[in-house]
């Protein structure tokens, strides 16, 4: 009887308790964010700051890769481990599909194994031809906010 009575307390315990958030502790937050592939290149150069929950301050962010050729109108892709962070319990990754033009971006950043995801809209990432003979001459850039927060977490 003390073995059911001990069973029903906890049960009892456990159905009062605070859930348990699926979403861990708190956003990343992001700032200083930049975007873009240089002039006349198929280089893109990305750069931020991440701060998160786990973190002991702010986390200094930076890739340059190439996009394929300099006519690209996308941002390249940032594969996991070609971004490079101060910190190594920070990965992130970034990808926007070569088609449409347009296209949203899928911007991932992973903490000490926790994994969040913003949607970046393809209208947030400018593309300017700036010689309508030259198809090779396109600036592409992230035009939107350069501070935000990512809360919405991604299963590895």
């Amino acid at each position: 009887m003390k073995f059911f009575s001990s069973v029903a307390l906890f049960l009892a315990s456990l159905a009062t308790a605070n859930p348990v958030s699926h979403n861990g502790p708190g956003p990343y937050h992001i700032s200083e964010f930049y975007a873009s592939k240089i002039h006349d290149s198929g280089t893109c150069i990305y750069d931020f700051d991440v701060t998160a929950p786990g973190l002991d301050g702010a986390v200094h962010c930076h890739a340059s890769v190439d996009a394929g050729f300099s006519g690209a109108t996308w941002l390249a892709y940032v594969y996991e481990g070609a971004g490079n962070c101060n910190n190594s319990a920070v990965t992130w990754t970034f990808f926007q599909p070569a088609s449409p033009v347009g296209s949203d971006a899928q911007f991932n950043v992973t903490v000490n194994g926790v994994k969040r995801r913003r949607i970046i809209p393809g209208s947030d990432i400018s593309v300017n031809l700036n010689n309508e003979t030259n198809p090779f001459d396109n600036d592409v850039y992230y035009s939107g906010p350069r501070e935000f927060d990512i809360t919405e977490s991604v299963n590895n």
